[in-house]
Order: structure tokens, then C-alpha cells, then sequence
């Protein structure tokens, strides 16, 4: 399980870097950056505790990748912006990127390259659903303290984790199908009635649903209801980790990140 953590941990501090790539002039202040470069952080190192504790050796790539994503956070967490802010969080997006491919290559060893880098997309983009609504709540809340705050803001946020759900949902679609023979040959197959349910229960509870509160949220936001989007993004955030949760057991059973 360990192995999961560590991926879990840096799939979720690329889904944040990423979606704060999305708010890079928001008159929202240095706290703001702050915290969520703060829970990047956070997730970075935790990764990098549960992977050094697992018996791995720092230089490892995924380690290394890791610890360059830690290193900018001075940089993307602070009051600078501009280039060398942005460049700042393209390291980190980067760093967590790979710290997670690197992480997938130790479940799947004998999988080729294309197979792999479909895999961390999936895995990425289950990272991005879960930091971009996470974020995206967070913001929400931010015009209770700066009400002129623009709503487009927010709006863009909310296009982001529309447009992560859509990938994550072709995504794990395409490897099922990809892997379909395979997947049936487990001791309880994936299209089997309980395969089925728990990939249903990922699908619904992760990605549908919360797709249809993102459109909830986005008519909220047309009328400036800003406390309605925040409360309909938190109901979000919380069915979208139980969704990610979902995805990390089916990938424990069926060692694909689904």
C-alpha cells in the first residue's frame, strides 16, 4: 500500500501545481499561493517520506524529480510572479509529473512505453480532477474576503476540472479497453458484477457526478452566485476523492490506474 500512497501523494501535488497555473494573475494575494504551494508541498514530501521509508534509494529518478518539484516551491508559493514565477511552477508541475511515471513504472515493469504513458496520463489526470475542484473551492471561499474579486477567475477553474474529468473519463475508458483480456483474467474480473461495481462506483461517484455539479457550479457563477459555486464545488471535492480513493483500490486489484 505504500507504493500507493507514494503515488497518490505526488499524483495529487501535480493535480494542485497544475490548476495554479490556472489562477496566475488573481488579484487573490500571496496567501492565497501560499497555501496551496503549501499543500503542494506537503504532498510532495510525503511522497518522498513514504517512498525513502519503502526502501528507496533518493536518487532514483522519481525521488529526483520529486525534490526539484520541492525545491521551486520558495519560488511558486511566494509573492513573485511573472516568468520567473511561471517558470518556478512548470518545474514543479514537471517535477510531480514525472515523480508519478517514474512511480507507475515500479507497478507496471514490464509494460512498453506507450502502455506506460497512457497509464500516467490516467494517473495524472486523476491527480488533476481532484487538485483542480480541491482548488477551485478553495478560490471560491477567497471572494468572501475580496468581493470584487473577478468571477472569471473562477470560471476558468471550473472549465479546468470539466476538461480533467472529460480526460480522466476517456482515459480510464481506453484502458479498459486496451486491457480488457487482461483485466477479466484477474481472480475477480473487472467486468465481472463486482468489477463493475467498484469501476461504476469510481466512474459515477468520481467523474459523472461531479461533472454534473461543474455544470451546476457554472450556472452559479453566470449569476455571480459565487456561495452557491463554492458550496457545489466542497460537495464536489469530497465526492471527487472519494472517486480517487476508488481509483487507487481498483488499481491495487487490478494494477492499472483506473
Amino acid at each position: 500500500m505504500s507504493r500507493l500512497g507514494i503515488q497518490f501523494c505526488w499524483e495529487l501535488a501535480f493535480g494542485v501545481l497544475a490548476a495554479l497555473a490556472f489562477v496566475p494573475r488573481a488579484p487573490v494575494g500571496t496567501l492565497f499561493y501560499r497555501i496551496m504551494g503549501s499543500a503542494a508541498l506537503v504532498l510532495l514530501l510525503s511522497g518522498l517520506g513514504l517512498a525513502l521509508d519503502a526502501g528507496r534509494d533518493w536518487t532514483e529518478p522519481g525521488c529526483l524529480a520529486a525534490i526539484a518539484a520541492c525545491a521551486a516551491f520558495p519560488l511558486y508559493s511566494g509573492p513573485m510572479r511573472g516568468a520567473t514565477w511561471g517558470i518556478a511552477l512548470a518545474i514543479g508541475v514537471a517535477g510531480s509529473a514525472l515523480a508519478t511515471t517514474f512511480e507507475l513504472h515500479h507497478w507496471m515493469q514490464d509494460a512498453g512505453a506507450v502502455q506506460i504513458g497512457l497509464a500516467s496520463l490516467s494517473a495524472l489526470a486523476t491527480g488533476a480532477v481532484a487538485g483542480s475542484v480541491g482548488l477551485a473551492m478553495v478560490l471560491g471561499h477567497w471572494y468572501l474576503t475580496v468581493p470584487n474579486l473577478g468571477i472569471e477567475h473562477l470560471q476558468r477553474l471550473n472549465r479546468v476540472t470539466i476538461a480533467s474529468m472529460c480526460s480522466s473519463l476517456v482515459l480510464v475508458s481506453l484502458l479498459c479497453a486496451l486491457h480488457a483480456s487482461e483485466l477479466d483474467a484477474k481472480a475477480t474480473p473487472l467486468f465481472g458484477p463486482w468489477g463493475l461495481f467498484h469501476l461504476g462506483t469510481r466512474m459515477a461517484v468520481g467523474l459523472v457526478l461531479p461533472l454534473v455539479f461543474a455544470w451546476m457550479a457554472a450556472s452559479s457563477m453566470r449569476y455571480r452566485n459565487t456561495r452557491s459555486a463554492t458550496g457545489i464545488l466542497y460537495a464536489s471535492t469530497v465526492l471527487v476523492l472519494i472517486g480517487t480513493a476508488a481509483a487507487l483500490s481498483l488499481q491495487d486489484s487490478y494494477g492499472l490506474p483506473l
